[in-house]
């Protein structure tokens, strides 16, 4: 920020380092070094992120290549057969890296004031989605021979999983707005045993915070396995690591409830479309339940095609997606409807998959032996009705729905 009120006359470059939420630490600083700050770590960001795509996306190709393709030659050919189905799996899966890959090369790439925000979502999309291309990555750029420079390979993915979790931390800390001191205050009904629970939740909010606690989890990791003889590689298969796994999980949910319980009118809209992302990836669930009890009740013949990962690879493309927009979307869509729209599709189809199985075991003489239609007529009458009554299902969701 300038500052035209210097003795000089000349402009007094402020920075805020914010050392707590909601409290304002003025810092004057030289014209250089707020051009270092705010262009170093943005930068190394955008190059890391795009770096870790490119080599993902690199991975997947690789490695379809050498099972199915046989023609970019990035990878030795993997001798074996390969099924259709797995490949289909494959295929998919990659899908999602890919789709992850160019969310976050976006998110860092965009410039509003929900940039840094941005910034650290694309950090935590572009770690996912190279880590999800292990073994293409693995194929493609691990070192032939034991030695050093493979240990230090193999143990370069507990840096990539730790700087994505980084990356979600600060996200949520800040998204969709830094939240003040007096709206962090534990509220007063909190037993006391949480309370400190509760201020390291505060504490992890800080701007530096999530990366100091990632380096002490990375140096105590590979410090204990080097002084137990270990491999690199195994730390992060340790029980210290599912330990930080399941606190950095219980940070991203402490956070998203602060967000929530402080939230304004202006930052409906970022929240809303995470529950867009939740009613996409649960939309997915049910869908797969609903199929899955249709299949045996009325005995129906399982499809080629490996449908049940491939549902549950749609419903968390349409998460990430749906997560990504409440950065991207710049008031430029209506996360209300949308969360209508998914949420009455997949409670629509869920209660048709649901109304066919039982009408199919009715109709079939599985429950009544006198009807014996023909098989298939239960799932059209199901799917009938429900798709008659859409609009109504469509109100009763709206007034359920916390929009």
């Amino acid at each position: 920020m300038l500052r035209h009120g210097s003795a000089s006359g000349s402009p007094t470059i402020v920075l805020w380092p914010r050392t707590v939420p909601g409290q304002v630490d003025q810092t004057s600083v030289s014209p250089s070094a707020v051009a270092e700050s705010v262009t170093v770590v943005p930068t190394a960001v955008r190059i890391s992120v795009i770096l870790l795509a490119l080599a993902g996306t690199a991975g997947h190709l690789a490695y379809l290549d050498a099972l199915w393709w046989h023609s970019l030659g990035l990878a030795p050919t993997v001798a074996r057969n390969v099924s259709g189905a797995t490949l289909t799996l494959l295929t998919a899966h990659a899908v999602v890296s890919v789709v992850c890959a160019v969310l976050g090369v976006m998110l860092v790439l965009t410039e509003h004031h929900r940039g840094e925000a941005a910034r650290a979502l694309g950090l935590a999309y572009g770690a996912w989605s190279y880590l999800m291309a292990y073994s293409g990555v693995t194929m493609l750029f691990r070192p032939p021979t034991p030695g050093l420079q493979r240990e230090l390979f193999e143990a370069h993915f507990l840096l990539v999983e730790v700087l994505g979790l980084v990356g979600l931390l600060r996200f949520t800390s800040i998204f969709p707005r830094e939240l003040t001191h007096e709206e962090l205050r534990p509220p007063e009904a909190l037993p006391g045993a949480f309370r400190p629970i509760h201020q390291a939740s505060v504490f992890m909010r800080r701007p530096g915070a999530p990366l100091a606690a990632g380096a002490a989890v990375l140096a105590l990791l590979w410090g204990w396995t080097l002084a137990s003889g270990a491999n690199l590689s195994d730390a992060g298969l340790s029980r210290a690591m599912d330990v930080a796994r399941f606190c950095a999980a219980g940070l991203l949910v402490m956070n998203l409830r602060h967000a929530w319980s402080a939230a304004t009118e202006g930052d409906r809209d970022g929240l809303t479309w995470l529950l867009v992302g939740l009613s996409l990836l649960a939309g997915s669930l049910s869908l797969l339940i609903g199929g899955n009890v249709l299949v045996a009740v009325t005995g129906f013949p399982e499809p080629s095609v490996a449908w049940r990962p491939i549902l549950l690879d749609f419903g968390l493309v349409g998460f990430l997606t749906a997560v990504a927009m409440s950065v991207l979307s710049r008031g430029r869509a209506d996360p209300g409807r949308a969360l209508t729209k998914t949420a009455t599709a997949a409670a629509a189809f869920t209660l048709g998959l649901f109304l066919a199985a039982g009408f199919e075991a009715l109709f079939t003489g599985g429950i009544v032996s006198s009807f014996s239609f023909r098989s298939g007529v239960g799932t059209a009458l199901a799917f009938a009705g429900v798709l008659s009554t859409y609009r109504t299902l469509g109100d009763v969701v709206a007034r359920v729905l916390p929009l």
